[in-house]
């Protein structure tokens, strides 16, 4: 085998936001046209910054226990590479690593993507050198040639060696929600729209992937799909000849529920609605190039101590690899 072992990860960090958390509170009512004067308590020493979603909700950064929770959950898989969702910038995760993570991730990347609603972006936490880097942000699908076809982004990377070669190109996404308002008035509209999307994004995945690579070369691609690995919607993944890392995980802690787990730990999410049983869904995965698929050692969930969520709602998973 190779003389390179290393891991890799994907982990949805959860709203790990660039600003305060700040209370308003009203001293004097208006009357007339006048002014209302308010004071803010301020959570934490952050930049003071202000930002709304797309439906007018204050956007605020995580609690400080959940940061606390997520980094200890990061620190304790001990992973050389992350690719890390939901991270609004490159300052927050850079903060992230250094007060929270200790500085060990030398390497830190983000690069804005499209989401101009929570304004999410995908980020790099490596140990190993970080080579070429490419956003796919303005990629377009031939069916919606008016806009870009990913939501968030697909980004590439390079890992390197010590001696700056190549050993590894990875491959990091955030696909389309599942998630439909309430308020939508056509909610089977709005979830057929949602798959829609996430199936172009996920043939356009593949394409870009086919011409950047060969079927020699160790490649993977990993993150949040929002959807399970034996959806339609993922469907161009197989048919590309990707390979499943995280069929049968090894499950790194316990969680600590009187609900009854599924056999399979090959879960990463779980969903309780109303009146309907819990899922238990790998929507978190790392798929394999032909060629990587060989040098795989190991396939690992970090599982979360409560349901619900601790620190984030998602699971981390990462895989070992013999380079």
């Amino acid at each position: 085998m190779g003389d390179t072992a290393l891991t890799v990860g994907t982990f949805n960090l959860n709203n790990l936001f660039d600003r305060w958390n700040f209370e308003g509170a009203v001293d004097v009512l208006a009357s007339g046209t006048g002014s209302v004067p308010a004071t803010y308590t301020f959570d934490d020493e952050h930049r003071r910054r202000l930002q709304l979603d797309g439906n007018g909700k204050l956007l605020t950064a995580k609690k400080p226990e959940d940061t606390n929770r997520v980094a200890e959950r990061l620190l304790g898989a001990d992973v050389d590479v992350w690719i890390v969702q939901e991270v609004e910038n490159v300052d927050v995760l850079r903060e992230f690593n250094r007060d929270h993570l200790n500085g060990t991730y030398q390497h830190v990347m983000v690069i804005d993507g499209n989401d101009s609603t929570r304004f999410i972006d995908i980020g790099l936490l490596s140990r190993r050198p970080i080579g070429g880097v490419t956003s796919y942000q303005r990629t377009f699908h031939p069916d919606v040639p008016d806009r870009p076809i990913f939501s968030r982004d697909l980004v590439e990377a390079e890992i390197l060696d010590a001696r700056g070669r190549k050993i590894l190109t990875v491959f990091g996404t955030h696909l389309k929600s599942k998630f439909v308002d309430f308020k939508v008035a056509d909610q089977a509209a709005a979830e057929a729209a949602s798959h829609l999307l996430r199936t172009r994004q996920a043939e356009t995945i593949v394409r870009i992937m086919a011409s950047r690579m060969s079927t020699r070369q160790r490649y993977l691609l990993c993150g949040d799909m929002n959807d399970t690995p034996d959806s339609s919607a993922l469907v161009a993944y197989e048919k590309a000849g990707l390979v499943s890392a995280l069929t049968a995980p090894t499950e790194i802690g316990t969680v600590q529920t009187t609900v009854q787990l599924p056999a399979s730990p090959a879960w990463t999410s779980t969903f309780k609605d109303t009146g309907q049983p819990r899922s238990f869904d790998l929507i978190d995965q790392i798929w394999m190039s032909p060629a990587l698929a060989p040098r795989l050692t190991g396939s690992f969930i970090g599982r979360r101590r409560k349901l619900a969520r601790d620190g984030t709602d998602h699971d981390p998973a990462w895989i070992s690899l013999d380079l």
